[in-house]
């Protein structure tokens, strides 16, 4: 599948994606056209069975600033004539933007393989929904995060309050819900939001793309698989989990090629070339 975008660049080098959010010149910042782009770039992504680990980064001088308010006009609330609409009709047109909004970020969060955000600079509002989509997060010393939404008078309502508690603790969600502060990269680390902290976006680009090969090393039906019993296990019981994993090992990995290959590449001690098959 091919894709193009004004506003969303899409490269592929051998087993790694990169998605980069081009609009510098308003800082990344989400607009209409991003949110229609993004879920088709990453059904391109999913469609390509030789993408193995995906890397999402900002162009320019920051990650994401949030939703482009100006971009995004009056949303719902106004006709194509730009006349305001008021009651029930702007209600159910406003929740249809949201749904669009919110599809476009769980697209990413559905992707097959494993998605590592690379963020420097400003992760705020939107950018933070982007991010907790991800598997996992890589950040600048000057990378600042934020959910933003109450200081404007509105509630978070594209993936933020549904992934974050997954991902830090519940007190942490809390303060940075609550608040709308933005806080430091530093800070980000030591409550698990990000990973691991880098001079500036170059490097944590080139991290970034170090991880991703390095997942891109492994057998990709194993990868896949532990993605999606890691996704399945946010609404099973351990047990219920557990009897997946066995049938989903049973059905694909322990039937594969590449099972068989990293016995050989083992006894021959050498590195095993997987073919996701």
């Amino acid at each position: 599948m091919t894709f193009s975008s004004s506003v969303l660049t899409l490269e592929i080098n051998d087993t790694i994606a990169t998605l980069w959010l081009d609009r510098p010149e308003k800082l990344n910042a989400m607009s209409q056209e991003v949110v229609a782009d993004l879920p088709r770039a990453m059904a391109a992504i999913a469609a390509d069975d030789s993408v193995r680990a995906v890397v999402i980064a900002g162009r320019g001088k920051s990650f994401c600033v949030g939703i482009d308010l100006a971009g995004l006009g009056g949303g719902g609330s106004k006709s194509k004539s730009g006349e305001k609409i008021s009651g029930a009709t702007a209600t159910l047109r406003q929740m249809k933007v949201t749904q669009h909004f919110q599809a476009a970020i769980t697209s990413i969060a559905e992707c097959p393989v494993p998605v590592i955000a690379a963020i420097h600079s400003y992760c705020l509002g939107a950018g933070m929904d982007l991010v907790t989509a991800c598997d996992v997060r890589l950040a600048t010393e000057d990378a600042l995060f934020g959910v933003r939404e109450t200081k404007i008078g509105i509630v978070a309502d594209v993936g933020t309050l549904q992934r974050l508690p997954g991902i830090v603790g519940d007190g942490h969600v809390a303060e940075l819900a609550y608040t709308g502060k933005d806080i430091s990269a530093a800070r980000a680390e030591k409550i698990g939001l990000v990973n691991d902290v880098y001079a500036d976006a170059d490097s944590v680009y080139a991290a970034a793309v170090e991880m991703a090969t390095e997942i891109a090393s492994n057998a990709p039906l194993a990868v896949r698989g532990t993605k999606f019993i890691l996704q399945q296990s946010e609404d099973l019981t351990t047990e219920q989990s557990l009897l997946l994993n066995g049938l989903w090992t049973m059905a694909t990995t322990l039937n594969s090629n590449d099972l068989g290959e990293a016995m050989a590449a083992f006894s021959q001690k050498r590195a095993p070339n997987f073919t996701g098959s």
